[in-house]
């Protein structure tokens, strides 16, 4: 197992061994069928030269750093916002650093760094983010001090992501976890976002219209969030079951080893 933070910086070779750049940061699909969504792409800065972006199955991993398996000529980009899929997000960019909602634990948290997992088959997959502050002195490489501080994570399957990219794709992705939220977890998120984050959130939602949306936000500030959920949302939405996602943190990263 390891963090982002371990990856980003990772020099990388072209399939001759020269040095080629540096990893700068990984993206995800939001709309990865799998319970842990995998690794999609790396972007690479180069010296000198357009950025990379290349597909996981494109490198691989050796002593330290990155190589290439093939021609990277196909892979340069003019514009990072252009070259990014509608359901993709940057890890670096969109989550670490970052606020997210922990739906699981009800509370608003800053990501201290991702955590990753190799699969058996070579890809890398994202396993969950740390937020504790134990993350933020390993990062300082004080890993005496950190073990002191201990771990505190999330499981990616209870995060909702509150940068600007990172909230409106899990909003426009069905497969994101807001949108198999009960009333009660949706009124914990709601209550812990920004008035325009709130209502996209709520417009996202089936059966929502811009006037209730706009009347009911202010509520949720006012603690009578499950009432307001209840009478905007109906019985329909009360009937919807939230997935179990509350697997340990143990557990989760015990089946990622798998």
């Amino acid at each position: 197992m390891l963090t982002l933070s371990q990856v980003v910086g990772t020099a990388v070779r072209g399939p001759d061994g020269t040095p080629m750049g540096r990893v700068a940061d990984l993206t995800v699909s939001l709309a990865d069928p799998n319970p842990l969504p995998m690794i999609d792409r790396v972007l690479i800065r180069r010296p000198h030269a357009h950025d990379l972006l290349l597909p996981w199955s494109a490198v691989s991993a050796a002593q330290g750093s990155l190589s290439l398996t093939g021609e990277a000529a196909g892979f340069a980009i003019d514009s990072l916002a252009a070259a990014l899929d509608d359901d993709e997000i940057l890890l670096g960019r969109d989550v670490l650093d970052t606020q997210v909602v922990d739906i699981g634990e009800q509370r608003l948290a800053r990501v201290a760094d991702v955590v990753l997992a190799r699969t058996p088959d070579g890809h890398m997959e994202v396993v969950g983010v740390e937020v504790g502050f134990g993350a933020v002195l390993r990062r300082l490489g004080l890993r005496a001090l950190a073990a002191r501080a201990g771990r505190d994570a999330v499981a990616w399957s209870d995060l909702h992501l509150t940068s600007d990219r990172g909230h409106a794709v899990q909003l426009a992705t069905p497969r994101s976890a807001v949108h198999h939220l009960d009333a009660r977890a949706l009124a914990t998120l709601v209550a812990r976002l920004d008035t325009g984050a709130a209502t996209a959130a709520q417009l996202s939602t089936r059966g929502v219209t811009g006037r209730d949306a706009e009347r009911t936000v202010p509520r949720y500030r006012s603690g009578g969030a499950q009432c307001c959920v209840d009478r905007v949302y109906g019985a329909e939405l009360r009937r919807r079951i939230r997935p179990a996602r509350n697997r340990s943190w143990r557990a989760l990263v015990s089946s990622s080893r798998s």
